[in-house]
This record gives C-alpha cells, sequence and structure tokens, in this order.
C-alpha cells in the first residue's frame, strides 16, 4: 500500500507502508454495541433471577434451572463485556467469541436476551467486517 505524503520541500513522496504494519482503527462502534448488549444481557439475567423465585413462590416444583440459567446469562455478558474492550488485540478471535456470548445471551434467558443477544452478535460481525 502506498499514500502520497507532501515533504517539508513541497515535492510528493509515496508512504509505504507493509501489510505486517497494523493500523490503529476506531473500534468505537463494537465497543458501544458490545458494552450496551452487555449491559442489557445483565439486567436480562437478573430479571431471570426474580422470574425464577416468583416461579418457586408459586408453584410446588423448584426453578434451580431459571437460576442457573440467569447465572450463565449473567457471566456471558461479562465476558463479552470484557472481549468487547481487548478487542484491538485480535479481532477475528475476538469477534467470534462474541458473536457466541450473544447467542449464548439468546438461548440461556429467551424471550428476555433478544435484545442483549442481537447487539451483542451486532457487535461480533462489525469486528469481522470492519479491518
Amino acid at each position: 500500500m502506498s499514500n502520497k505524503v507532501k515533504g517539508a520541500d513541497g515535492k510528493i513522496y509515496k508512504q509505504v507502508t507493509t501489510e505486517g504494519e497494523s493500523q490503529n482503527h476506531s473500534r468505537t462502534a463494537e465497543m458501544v454495541l458490545g458494552i450496551m448488549g452487555g449491559v442489557f444481557g445483565i439486567i436480562a439475567g437478573v430479571f431471570s433471577f426474580f422470574l425464577g423465585g416468583i416461579d418457586s413462590a408459586v408453584s410446588s416444583t423448584s426453578s434451580s434451572s431459571l437460576f442457573g440459567l440467569g447465572i450463565g446469562c449473567i457471566i456471558a455478558s461479562i465476558v463479552a463485556i470484557i472481549l468487547v474492550c481487548m478487542i484491538n488485540k485480535n479481532r477475528v478471535a475476538m469477534g467470534w467469541i462474541i458473536i457466541i456470548c450473544g447467542v449464548l445471551n439468546i438461548v440461556f434467558v429467551s424471550a428476555f436476551g433478544i435484545l442483549s443477544g442481537a447487539l451483542i452478535i451486532i457487535a461480533g460481525i462489525l469486528a469481522l467486517v470492519r479491518k
């Protein structure tokens, strides 16, 4: 790759960069979407705790599965937030793991995790698509 640069003497020079040189790209969109999705995922996990508590108070069976799924959603959301903050290290690997966290959010808390999962998945896709 080469860019044209004007020198101090007024002449135009070619600035050559190699493929190995990393250019620092702004990953603000991925970070904002990922953090918002993670926060909404934590809220969805806490909401599933309340739903599990109400279910155990009303029914005679225990609803420890909702408690476990809420914990899973909160853990996946925290992992997504941490990975989004480190997205400049290795964007491809982080992007795939962020997408997996978004899918897990939707799987764990179903309808409550659709918003958070969608935001996290979009952040992961942006990390993969943008170079």
